[in-house]
């Protein structure tokens, strides 16, 4: 969530005084800040969460919802939902079907399947998944896992939720700091565009 501090509010308002309808003008700069803000803020917190975690912008993104201002509800909010992604979506290898599922120094030929999660700047490597394979479901790949000894039932295997990661700190001050950067930033040229329309320049 982006929100204006006393400061702003009050230098905006010194700024458009002398304009009819003042205070409709105000809220509607203030609304139109708030929404380049957020979108800034998706933007923002899709790289940041990349840098980390080997997933796609595209991925992250489908679980952003922004909350949009009004002039006659100035609230702005960037909010993720979403389940926890698919363990295959990070990469594993091997990665075609039939592949996997055995241990390590057992005799066997075929490798065992490996998952990086996290980048090498997230202090991420591929990691040895005992007994993990791939295998088809509902016609998409998936890591997956016999439960037990026998050949079922199977289990699909995920990692973490797109709003997991964006809960790690780093991310939420980083991703905040931008927002209000931009915030002030948009909230000034709003202003400008309309004392330049005020004017008859535009």
């Amino acid at each position: 969530m982006v929100t204006f501090d006393a400061k702003q509010i009050e230098r905006a308002a010194k700024w458009l005084e002398h304009l009819a309808g003042a205070d409709g003008i105000m809220k509607q700069a203030m609304a139109r800040a708030m929404n380049r803000a957020i979108e800034g803020a998706k933007t923002t917190a899709a790289k940041d969460i990349r840098a980390t975690y080997r997933v796609k912008s595209a991925d992250i993104k489908a679980t952003m919802n922004l909350q949009r201002a009004t002039p006659a509800k100035l609230d702005a909010q960037v909010k993720s939902v979403g389940q926890r992604i698919s363990l295959y979506i990070f990469g594993p290898s091997p990665d075609q079907p039939g592949t996997g599922g055995r241990f390590p120094g057992m005799g066997m030929t075929r490798p065992p399947l490996r998952v990086a999660v996290k980048r090498k700047g997230g202090k991420g490597a591929r990691k040895i998944i005992p007994g993990a394979f791939i295998a088809r479901f509902g016609g998409r790949l998936r890591v997956a896992m016999r439960k037990g000894a026998k050949r079922f039932p199977i289990e699909v295997k995920y990692g973490p939720a797109v709003p997991q990661m964006l809960g790690v700190e780093s991310v939420i001050r980083h991703v905040e700091m931008v927002a209000q950067k931009r915030l002030d930033e948009r909230l000034a040229h709003e202003i400008n565009r309309a004392l330049d329309k005020a004017a008859g320049k535009r």
